[in-house]
Formats: structure tokens, sequence, C-alpha cells
């Protein structure tokens, strides 16, 4: 019997490609959501430092020109960090459509693979059955070779 061949292979390596690609572009976009939050994490570490050294001065002596330069900073990084979470929630969007459509390819990755495994299977009961068939033949003939020696 001829060896098996799969009529589908090529789909199968395109879908494998694709499903490759797919998880690429979900692994930058996760890495994009990390790297946002580690951002913010600065952000809110820097601001939290920045609190405490007001804290600090606001017990000794400290102008209102020096309060006034701290209260700004704090109301601008308040900004920045709310301005960062909207880009972070943005990216979080943009990766769970990644996973998403990671999801996808890899399920008609695994239909074709489902469907090879069927025909595997299908080839290898076909070749049993020609065994089969070939050793009935086999001891037939010599059962017809002993009848007639």
């Amino acid at each position: 019997m001829k060896k098996f061949s799969f009529q589908l292979e090529p789909v199968l390596k395109y879908k494998s490609d694709i499903l490759e690609v797919r998880r690429n572009e979900h692994s930058r976009a996760l890495k994009a959501v990390v790297d946002q939050e580690n951002h913010i994490q600065e952000l809110e570490n820097e601001k939290r430092a920045y609190m405490l050294e007001f804290e600090e001065k606001k017990k000794g002596f400290i102008t209102v020109i020096e309060a006034s330069v701290y209260e700004s900073y704090l109301q601008r990084q308040n900004a920045v960090i709310r301005t960062e979470h909207k880009k972070l929630k943005q990216l979080q969007k943009t990766e769970e459509e990644k996973r998403n459509i990671m999801i996808e390819a890899k399920k008609e990755k695994l239909s074709i693979e489902k469907l090879r495994e069927i025909k595997v299977g299908q080839y290898n009961q076909a070749v049993q059955k020609e065994n089969e068939m070939f050793i009935e033949e086999f001891v037939s003939n010599s059962r017809i070779r002993m009848q007639q020696g």
C-alpha cells in the first residue's frame, strides 16, 4: 500500500504559520500591557515619594510658593497617571482582541489536525485490512498446496 498522504497538509502548514503569527501578535500586545502597568507603577511611586517629601517639608518651614509647586506637580502627576490608565485600558482591550484571534486560529488548526488524525486512523485500518487479506490469502494458498501435494 502506498505511503499515507494527507491532502490538506498545505492547509495545516498554513494554519500553523498563521497560529504562530497570532501568538506573536498576542505576545507583543501582552508585553505592551505589562510595560504600561510597570510605567504606571513607576509614576505612582514617583508621586508617592514626592508626596512624602511634601509632607516632610510641611512639618518644617515651607513657603507658599514651594507648597504651590508641590501641589501643581502632584496635580499634573495625577493627570498623567489618569492618561496612562486610559492607555492601559486600550492596551488591555487590544490584548484581549489578539488573544481571541489567537484562540480562533488555534481552533482552526486543531480542527484540521483532528481531521488528519481521523484520516491516519482510516489509513491504518485499511493497511491492517490489506495485511489481514494478504495473510488469509497466503494461508489459503498454503493449504491448497498442502492438499495438492
